[in-house]
């Protein structure tokens, strides 16, 4: 298991911020110590022991070590178990990542275990920046820093949708036509990924709120609070839960108008480029009419009848020609009048 960091706090002294994960677990046998843990990519084995020492719950456990979760929160006793997807975006690939924290927030602890290998460490920043936290605060800061983290995304996200509104109306050929769509396609499903990511926050922020108004989400402060400063941490933390709800409504409805527009656009290329399709097939048969007139005229001369008008006629080469071209001429102007050609 790849320890990231720790941090310790007692009831009555200032926190230890960056502790090992040996003194991290040795002060949790401290009835009146709080302690948070981060790790990276654990096996199941290593699971089971967290397990042994915080008494968490198996499904919980089987989830964690499986990996692959989506967005969820589920309540194990008095633990809970969260599951977040925090994004990055990636400028020169011009794609998103998604990333998993699993989150365990008991009475006196937080655990945080990340899924992947990309900038893991700055998941934890706010472990050791956070020298006032609970694990009720804790939670809080891990899912604010997660949705704060998602704004720089949909930037960048809404800038590559504008970049394909500016092409949309400029594919010169069929090859640019086939890579605007291929480009739609990969964005709009990212967009798609990144809506399930952010869909499971909202109903998950009206858990949390409503579990510290009727106190299944323990909000103290610190090991030992009293009933007022308990009660009045609930009060602070539900507005801060709140305030979370609010970016996590705000980040949905940009997803949404996004998706929006990325299937707007793809039916918009898909009637362009029927009608590009429609326009060539427009001028091979115009040209196709063109060549057909000199072809019947030449094929009615070529007949092998030996009674035919003009076929003695001194001027019936030249007129033939002359009707060829009249009628090519006519049949010109006519599809360049109706925009054939």
């Amino acid at each position: 298991m790849s320890y990231i960091t720790g941090a310790i706090y007692p009831s009555s002294d200032r926190p230890q911020l960056g502790a090992t994960e040996e003194e991290t677990l040795r002060a949790y046998a401290d009835e009146n110590t709080a302690v948070a843990l981060g790790y990276a990519n654990p096996d199941i084995h290593e699971l089971h022991a967290l397990q042994k020492t915080f008494n968490l719950h198996e499904l919980a456990i089987e989830d964690a070590g499986r990996g692959h979760q989506r967005a969820k929160l589920e309540r194990y006793g008095d633990s809970l178990f969260t599951v977040i997807r925090p994004a990055i975006y990636l400028d020169k690939e011009e794609e998103v990542r998604l990333s998993e924290l699993h989150l365990f927030t008991g009475p006196r602890y937080t655990l945080a275990l990340v899924r992947d290998e990309q900038r893991i460490n700055d998941k934890f920043n706010l472990l050791y920046a956070t020298p006032d936290a609970s694990p009720a605060r804790l939670l809080h800061r891990i899912l604010d820093s997660t949705v704060d983290r998602y704004a720089p995304v949909l930037e960048g996200l809404e800038n590559d949708n504008d970049e394909i509104e500016d092409i949309l109306f400029s594919a010169h050929d069929r090859q640019d036509a086939n890579s605007l769509a291929q480009r739609i396609y990969e964005l709009l499903n990212q967009v798609i990924d990144f809506q399930r990511a952010c869909r499971p926050l909202e109903p998950m922020m009206g858990r949390i709120i409503e579990g510290l108004r009727t106190g299944a989400l323990d909000p103290s402060p610190y090991p030992g609070a009293s009933r007022g400063e308990v009660e009045d941490e609930a009060v602070e933390l539900a507005r801060q839960f709140r305030n979370v709800l609010d970016h996590v409504v705000h980040t949905k409805e940009r997803l949404e108008d996004l998706r929006t527009s990325l299937e707007n656009a793809l039916r918009v290329h898909d009637t362009l480029l029927g009608q590009q399709q429609n326009d060539d097939t427009k001028k091979i048969s115009a040209y196709a009419a063109l060549l057909m007139v000199p072809t019947i005229v030449g094929s009615v001369y070529g007949m092998n009848f030996e009674v035919m008008p003009e076929l003695k006629w001194e001027f019936g080469y030249p007129a033939a020609l002359l009707l060829m071209l009249v009628s090519c001429l006519l049949l010109y102007w006519f599809f360049k009048k109706n925009k054939w050609l």
